[in-house]
């Protein structure tokens, strides 16, 4: 038997299942008291660069006194909803800007307030804030972003050419050639620096900074030999870059290749080069290297005759190379005088990992057990050395006249050396010919031509130099003999 439902009961069924209807259909919960708060902003950046919202310990930068803020709001009832912005200082909290509520617009949608000028100093940080309302009057969380602004762009970047690629490409130098590597080092002062953007002829590439330092090695690969422009600008951790610094050389072709005639008399006495005699390149000296009196001046023969004196760790003297042909024949010869008894460097030039050869004394490879001796070391295409020595000793004080010759021909190096002595025990003058010592090939050695040391800064030459001369040449015991009798000259 059935009974019929009572009315008060077929009502509140009635309600029940109209109540869950309306709550399966968007936006109709609200229109029965059901309405949501919208969620907390999302997608919160400030442009540019378009940093991501944190309030960490490490804060984005921003690179614009007048940077746009944005975040997305979303209501969950589909409401439209206004986005109100605030901006207040990083470090004391003081509200610094409030603009009124942003147009109301669809759940979803980004909205964004661009800061006004004059309210951000550079260097500072600063928090902007950001909250939904939707058009109930319902709130969202208040959503927190913290920035460090930064407009100001790093400094000139600072371009070198290093060893280590296959040429050493010194600016406004020819060097290289067709097919050698070159590499460069980008470097800029500012510590906030991140990346360099660089380019070869017009190309364009960006390389990050190595870890812990401001600077990055880039290399080069010429197919065709002339003038190349290196361009490279710092860019700093808010995306500032700054100014391009412009770096011209030229790769060598076979006609430019060096012919290795050179003559650095070292006659100026003063000042910061020294003069080819042939109309080669300047010999430019480094800031603490000084003059003396050359080995004319100290025999009493020309008393206005000069030297380089290398008397501390950064002394020497360069040219643009190359200057010599390590590849053929050659000879390098210094007159020179040692202050000290260790090994050092008088001549090199620069090669891609290692001077291509060093005309110096060293400890080593001396005859006898000689505590020390006269010694030219050149580079092989294997990436060993052949080391010639001499047994005339290295006297402190005295002068000399020292050949290094590297003969294709015959597939050797040697080293000559004639004593010229001091005006109280002057010396026979006469070139003493060294011990041949085999090598076959040797690579070439494109880099700067180096007077009192390597590139590294290591073997120091500790004494003066009264005069250099180089020759595309193995030069015969005639012309060092001739050389020797006038101390250079």
């Amino acid at each position: 038997m059935s009974f019929p439902r009572p009315a008060g009961a077929l009502r509140l069924a009635a309600v029940t299942a109209l109540t869950v209807g309306l709550a399966l259909v968007p936006g109709a919960a609200q229109a029965h008291g059901r309405n949501h708060a919208p969620d907390r902003p999302a997608a919160l950046t400030t442009s540019p660069p378009g940093a991501a919202c944190t309030t960490g310990a490490v804060l984005p930068v921003v690179r614009s006194l007048t940077p746009t803020l944005r975040a997305t709001l979303v209501d969950a009832d589909g409401d439209a909803v206004r986005a109100t912005f605030t901006l207040r200082d990083g470090t004391s909290g003081r509200k610094l800007w409030s603009p009124p509520a942003t147009a109301p617009q669809a759940s979803g949608a980004e909205h964004a307030v661009e800061v006004p000028a004059g309210l951000l100093v550079d260097g500072r940080t600063y928090e902007w804030r950001v909250q939904a309302k939707d058009e109930h009057g319902r709130k969202s969380p208040t959503v927190r972003c913290r920035v460090v602004v930064d407009v100001t762009a790093p400094g000139e970047t600072s371009v070198t050419a290093v060893p280590g690629a296959g040429a050493v490409y010194g600016e406004d130098a020819t060097s290289g050639g067709v097919g050698v590597a070159g590499a460069f080092r980008l470097e800029a002062a500012d510590a906030d620096v991140v990346a360099f953007r660089y380019g070869f002829d017009g190309g364009q590439a960006t390389v990050a900074v190595e870890p812990g330092t401001t600077a990055a090695t880039v290399t080069f690969t010429p197919a065709t030999a002339g003038p190349v422009a290196l361009v490279a600008a710092a860019v700093d951790r808010a995306g500032n870059v700054g100014p391009e610094r412009l770096y011209r050389f030229t790769v060598a072709s076979a006609s430019s290749a060096p012919v290795g005639n050179a003559q650095w008399l070292l006659d100026e006495g003063e000042g910061g080069t020294a003069a080819d005699a042939l109309g080669g390149p300047d010999l430019a000296l480094t800031p603490s290297t000084t003059w003396t009196g050359g080995v004319l001046a100290d025999l009493g023969w020309l008393d206005e005759d000069s030297a380089l004196l290398l008397d501390e760790d950064g002394d020497g003297a360069a040219a643009p190379g190359p200057v010599v042909d390590t590849t053929g024949s050659f000879t390098v010869a210094a007159f020179v005088r040692a202050d000290g008894s260790a090994p050092g460097a008088v001549l090199s030039q620069d090669g891609g990992t290692a001077s291509g050869f060093t005309l110096g004394t060293g400890a080593t490879a001396c005859a006898d057990s000689a505590a020390l001796c006269w010694e030219f070391e050149v580079q092989d295409a294997t990436g060993g050395t052949a080391v010639a020595t001499a047994t005339i000793p290295v006297t402190p004080g005295s002068w000399y006249g020292v050949f290094g010759v590297r003969d294709a021909a015959t597939g050797t190096v040697r080293v000559d050396v004639c004593e010229i002595g001091t005006a109280d025990e002057p010396g026979s003058m006469a070139p003493q010919t060294g011990t041949p010592v085999g090598l076959a090939s040797a690579p070439a050695a494109s880099g700067p031509f180096r007077v009192g040391g390597t590139p590294d800064g290591a073997s120091s030459w500790r004494g003066a130099v009264s005069a250099v001369h180089t020759w595309g040449a193995a030069v015969d015991v005639m012309r060092e003999r001739v050389l020797c009798t006038r101390g250079g000259a």
